[in-house]
């Protein structure tokens, strides 16, 4: 049900100035916004399509009408900046276009709702039965939420496909992705199988989408013996080759070894093996020092400095075509294959 809940208005209002018009907002909601959060704390931002001419909190506007000079504006109402997964973190906003003629006032209805996803973690009373210790990890393209086993808050992110990874009594199990929708809550409950199970246990992970929301269900079943599942021989000296670090997306803390073989270039959307175009902030890994498919490589973030300096190939063009060996996080980067978030020493092998 929509209703007002913020209104700015005017009536018989003339432009003082030839060139200019006036806009008035009624402001209303289409969801259920969460206790605490109110409209008057939103905020109102106005952009001409270079620069924000306007960005205000809307309890503090005292205008009835904003008057601004005539053209196309793009007009955004927001209740925070929301850029990475948080717990307890909802948004909610709208936006649209309006042209604003000389001389004239323009009316904007705009409906504010929530624009990212919720996902809360369950796990069943069976499970503690099976695993001494376990938790959950929600990886998507902007960060990742960390689900302790005792953890009940809903975790937010953005539209967009999320990873989910159980980690139980040592073992990494790649759950799958679950591709969210603005609005989407999902309820992930675990509850492993009580059939033949086999010492180290099974789960199926199933996904109810609550139907007033969005109606759908998703199940996800995890065979930790299968080999979508982290190697837990996995280790510094037993590292990932390119190849497997394609296959095992969604596994953390792993090492990988690999040939440099490029970089992505600032302005192209695949990696080139040519000086010149680089960019510093990453390097791309082959098993081939010769590789050239962007489908046999993984792309690596250097987001620290710490690992940017040794290894970009900007500064260091003589990196190019030298093992390296590296520890971090096998998720998607550029939307391709990629290792993110390095950690621990570098290892260049000769």
């Amino acid at each position: 049900m929509i209703f007002s809940v913020f209104v700015i208005c005017a009536c018989s209002i003339v432009p003082k100035e030839k060139g200019t018009g006036y806009l008035t907002l009624n402001i209303s909601q289409s969801t259920s916004i969460k206790a605490g959060i109110e409209i008057e704390d939103f905020i109102l931002r106005i952009n001409d399509g270079h620069v924000d001419v306007l960005k205000k909190r809307i309890g503090d506007l005292l205008e009835d009408a904003i008057e601004l000079p005539a053209g196309t504006y793009t007009i955004d109402v927001y209740s925070i900046e929301f850029s990475d997964p948080k717990f307890e973190m909802p948004f909610y906003s709208g936006k649209t276009t309006v042209v604003i003629e000389a001389e004239e006032t323009s009316e904007v209805s705009l409906v504010c709702s929530q624009g990212n996803a919720g996902i809360k973690v369950v796990w069943s009373d069976d499970f503690s039965k099976l695993f001494e210790t376990y938790d959950a990890q929600i990886i998507c393209d902007e960060g990742y939420l960390h689900y302790s086993s005792t953890e009940e808050r809903t975790g937010y992110f953005l539209p967009g496909t999320v990873s989910v990874i159980i980690h139980a009594d040592g073992q990494t199990i790649n759950a799958g992705n679950i591709i969210l929708a603005a609005r989407d809550m999902v309820t992930a409950y675990l509850q492993p199988k009580m059939e033949e199970i086999p010492p180290d246990g099974s789960l199926s992970i199933n996904i109810f989408i609550d139907e007033t929301v969005n109606n759908r269900e998703i199940e996800i079943t995890v065979d930790p013996d299968s080999n979508d599942n982290q190697n837990s021989d996995n280790n510094e000296s037993n590292p990932y080759n390119i190849a497997e670090a394609i296959e095992r997306q969604g596994e953390n803390g792993v090492w990988v070894t690999g040939y440099i073989v490029g970089a992505k270039p600032a302005t192209a959307s695949d990696f080139d093996f040519v000086g010149g175009v680089w960019q510093n902030g990453n390097i791309v890994l082959a098993d081939d020092i010769d590789e050239n498919n962007q489908k046999n490589v993984i792309f690596v973030e250097l987001q620290y400095v710490a690992y940017r300096n040794p290894l970009n190939l900007v500064n260091n063009p003589t990196n190019l075509h030298r093992k390296v060996l590296l520890k971090g996080n096998l998720r998607t980067y550029y939307s391709c294959a990629g290792l993110r978030d390095l950690s621990d020493n570098i290892y260049f092998q000769e």
